[in-house]
């Protein structure tokens, strides 16, 4: 950018200032209040360890890595429909109707209410889930950790040669998550500080764009 092309951007930038000012506004109130509508959920976390029995051979690399490995499966094992099935199945503390009908949304709330971690080359899974109900978040825990252990087999088809093991038990939070309101306001007002420049300068944008398309050639 030349001194020129500099001087012009500043001056653009001064005509428009309101307009920047109104939309970084706008981006920061819009995601405060998307923030602030969000229904308070709890969290309770319980950690698993993957223990798999050592076969002739195998060095304890090879062990650490396939425990890993399987982390891996059980975790995509836990978002799958059929984990999800499973869960409802075994208990009725955690019904179908807490969850939305729609396949495609369920999911979606499936992914948002159970998160996992995986703790590289320990072979061990933090798994944290959130509700809205203090008590139904416990329940929830409580069953995906015994459902898990119960039927781990089915996603990693390892058979005996793993075991699942609880190192700790679900332990749920006496009040719910705090949301980090600051940090998503900051980011909704950075976002339209964004927006805003984006629009005053699109036409230069899209032409540059349109030039630098032009010049492309093949050798």
């Amino acid at each position: 950018m030349n001194i020129m092309d500099y001087k012009e951007t500043i001056r653009i930038i001064k005509e428009k200032k309101w307009l920047i000012f109104w939309l970084t506004i706008f981006g920061a109130v819009l995601f405060f209040d998307l923030l602030v509508i969000q229904p308070p959920k709890y969290k309770a976390s319980s950690s698993i360890l993957v223990v798999q029995e050592q076969v002739e051979g195998q060095d304890i690399y090879s062990i650490s890595k396939s425990a890993q490995y399987i982390c891996q499966v059980l975790k995509e094992g836990i978002y799958s429909d059929s984990f999800f099935n499973k869960v409802i199945g075994s208990s009725d503390q955690i019904k179908t109707n807490d969850f939305p009908e729609k396949l495609k949304e369920r999911r979606k709330e499936w992914q948002k209410s159970v998160e996992v971690k995986i703790i590289r080359d320990l072979g061990l899974m933090e798994i944290n889930v959130f509700y809205s109900n203090k008590e139904k978040t416990e329940n929830l825990s409580m069953i995906v950790t015994d459902v898990l252990k119960n039927n781990h087999d089915f996603y990693h088809g390892s058979g005996e040669n793993v075991k699942l093991k609880i190192l700790n038990s679900p332990l749920v939070s006496e009040k719910p998550i705090s949301i980090n309101l600051w940090l998503g306001t900051f980011f909704g007002a950075l976002l339209g500080f964004c927006s805003a420049l984006f629009w005053i300068f699109r036409k230069r944008i899209i032409k540059e764009g349109s030039f630098l398309d032009g010049n492309n050639f093949s050798i």
